[in-house]
Parts: C-alpha cells; structure tokens; sequence
C-alpha cells in the first residue's frame, strides 16, 4: 500500500512559488490531486537594522527546492516533472529519493505552522556571529549569554586584544 512521502524537488532559480502555484492550481486538473498533499517553502525571517528602522525579510531556507508531500507513482512524478519550473527531484540513480523521517521531522518542527511555516531563529551559547549594527558593527564574537525575554545576547568579542563582553540586541546580529 503506497502511503504519503515527502521529497525535495528542484526548481529554477526564483521560481519556487510559481512552482508550489502551478502544481495547487493544476492537480484537479490532472487527476492527480488525490495523491499530493502539502507543499511548503521553508522560509526564515532576517532582521536587520538599517538608519534606526527595523526591517524584516524573508528569506528561504533552501533556495531552488520545494517540499512536496506525496504518493509517488507514474501519474504525479510525469505531473511534476512537466510543471513549468520544475528541474528534477532530489534522485539516486535515476530514482526520486524520499527525505528521511528524521530529515522532514527536523524541517518541520523548526516551522512555526501558525506563522506563516518561518523557522524560529534560534541563538546558543558559545555560537560565532558577527555584530551588523552600533558601536561594533563588523566585529565578530562569540555568544556568551541569551536573555531572551528582552532579546538581546552578551558576545565576547576581541577589543584591543581582551575579550570584552558586549550587550547587543538580536537584530544587529547575524550567525556566521
């Protein structure tokens, strides 16, 4: 018994939401919208500071890839291969290759389902970033403490060759 199984599948650059589109606006069409279920587009939201404002931009985990929950069969690989936009899927020899349960159960619990599928951004102690605002803009440190009620980080970063803690906000950080 053929069950639902997610794969990866590569599109032009770009052109990820065209794809996701296009194959949510044509399955019923094509008699194959009984064995294909969700798409997502894992998407992250960048931070950054720029002239005191705060800007947010999404930004896509994996460029150029589509998740695609489905039961693979003839039908639904030749519908998804003939979708305008779509390379190939994620293959071995010739064949499209399901993600791994751990693989797809780490992707999906790093979305945040009631927020649009955004990864949580997630800051750890001793993680290198690099300051991109203030005082230390450029500078890059190590994460020595995460108060994250008031989102901020204390970074040890090398002042006049001492490590000097500095207290910086989330939003004028970045992971390196």
């Amino acid at each position: 018994m053929n069950k639902f199984k997610w794969y990866a599948v590569h599109t032009l650059s770009q052109s990820e939401n065209k794809v996701k589109t296009l194959i949510e606006n044509t399955k019923q069409k094509f008699n194959v919208a009984d064995s294909i279920g969700e798409i997502i587009i894992p998407m992250d939201i960048e931070v950054k500071k720029t002239n005191g404002k705060t800007i947010e931009k999404q930004t896509k985990v994996f460029p150029g890839y589509v998740m695609i929950k489905m039961i693979l069969d003839e039908n639904t690989f030749n519908f998804i291969r003939r979708t305008s936009g779509v390379t190939s899927f994620v293959q071995s020899n010739g064949k499209p290759v399901p993600l791994k349960d751990d693989e797809i159960q780490r992707i999906m619990k790093s979305l945040d389902p009631l927020n649009g599928f955004k990864p949580k951004k997630k800051w750890a102690k001793d993680m290198n970033v690099r300051i991109t605002g203030g005082p230390f803009n450029d500078l890059t440190g190590k994460i020595e403490d995460i108060n994250e009620e008031k989102e901020i980080m204390r970074v040890m970063i090398s002042l006049f060759g001492r490590d000097t803690p500095v207290e910086i906000e989330y939003s004028y950080v970045e992971k390196i």
